[in-house]
């Protein structure tokens, strides 16, 4: 299930569709994933659902709309005990330009939540 803990009241209508989309893209290819027997905790080397990893369980998502636009999401997975996990949305950074600039934001909130 995906959650979004960060208030989305300062995305346009755009990008919130955007973030919407990414969610469920990455939410797709997790579950792909799990479903070869993979759990999440074990994958490694995919820059496609983990493209950095700060602190103990934020990641951050890349995705690249088809009209180019750029968005970084910052993420939390938590595994429940049923075995089915959540994705928590807590950042979104709409890139405009090339760099990684965002990623000071993302782990100065990590620092602040963890």
């Amino acid at each position: 299930m995906i959650k979004y803990v960060m208030d989305l009241k300062k995305l346009d209508n755009k990008e919130k569709e955007l973030v919407d989309r990414a969610l469920n893209k990455l939410d797709k290819q997790i579950g792909i994933i799990e479903s070869t027997g993979t759990p999440f905790e074990k994958i490694f080397n995919n820059d496609s659902i983990k493209y950095d990893i700060l602190g103990k369980s934020f990641y951050t998502y890349k995705f690249v709309a088809e009209n180019s636009s750029q968005i970084r999401i910052l993420y939390r997975f938590v595994r429940k005990e049923n075995g089915d996990y959540d994705l928590e949305c807590h950042k979104v950074e709409v890139k405009r330009r090339s760099g990684k600039d965002y990623i000071k934001k993302f782990e100065e909130y990590v620092k602040s939540y963890e």
